[in-house]
């Protein structure tokens, strides 16, 4: 059963995402260029989230930042943060090994938002900014997250239009199920220029102590060093490092296969 947006609702959290995410407090005008809305329409927005108290605005400068109850639910997202720290330097060292950028994303039903994120080594910069949400069918994250997860929401997303990011991306309902059949046989996705064209995705499936998805774990970079298909060693990277962060987290299985598909 597809479910029914609404704007008003979206509108909403767009603007709040952009006071959280922006490093500069942005103003009325910079929120509303932002989400696509004219001043007096983010005006309105602005003050209901403001006497509600998920924003704050600066009376000096005019500037809108978070505001006490974004931080009274944040305090509440402690499994999440959790989950992030303990992922950290075990991310770390697998962005040291491979020299590739190093992503950690929850899973919560249809979203899948980077939580924590580690830049590359190489001198060309790549990687996914914290707080971001993926695609779910044009990313290897999301094709994770579809293989792995509820298969209403796999079935869901098929039975729709699959936006083309690029001329790669998976649009086909049939190719994208024999993909995430894929998925599930070999433990990862891998989705070459599939979102961005010259960056390739390789990522791993993160469970808890039930066994139930809860995040993926991706390495990014560029084609040249990612390349396709990843060599051995990266598909043992990723599958190492989503391993032992499930572990962390209660999980006392496998991977869905073994850490790494036959030679």
């Amino acid at each position: 059963m597809k479910t029914t947006r609404v704007k008003t609702s979206d509108m909403a959290l767009a603007i709040l995402e952009k006071v959280a995410f922006t490093d500069v407090a942005p103003s009325q005008t910079e929120i509303a260029e932002a989400v696509g809305i004219v001043k007096s329409a983010a005006h309105k927005h602005l003050n209901t989230l403001e006497e509600t108290g998920w924003i704050a605005r600066d009376s000096g400068t005019g500037r809108y930042y978070l505001g006490p109850k974004a931080w009274i639910v944040g305090q509440r997202a402690t499994a999440i943060r959790d989950l992030a720290e303990t992922a950290r330097e075990r991310m770390r060292a697998k962005r040291n090994e491979t020299g590739l950028a190093v992503v950690l994303s929850s899973v919560n039903k249809r979203r899948l938002s980077v939580i924590a994120a580690l830049h590359g080594t190489h001198a060309i910069e790549i990687g996914v900014r914290q707080g971001s949400e993926l695609t779910l069918h044009a990313s290897a994250q999301g094709q994770v997250a579809l293989a792995f997860g509820g298969a209403e929401v796999a079935e869901d997303l098929l039975a729709g239009e699959l936006e083309p990011l690029t001329p790669k991306t998976i649009t086909d309902p049939d190719l994208l199920r024999a993909r995430l059949a894929e998925v599930r046989a070999s433990g990862f996705a891998c989705a070459p220029e599939e979102t961005l064209l010259g960056v390739n995705v390789v990522a791993a499936p993160v469970f808890d102590h039930n066994g139930a998805l809860i995040a993926t774990v991706a390495l990014i970079g560029s084609i040249q060093h990612l390349t396709n298909p990843p060599e051995q060693a990266h598909i043992d990277a990723i599958l190492e490092l989503a391993q032992s962060i499930s572990v962390t987290c209660g999980y006392q299985g496998r991977s869905p296969t073994a850490l790494s598909p036959p030679r």
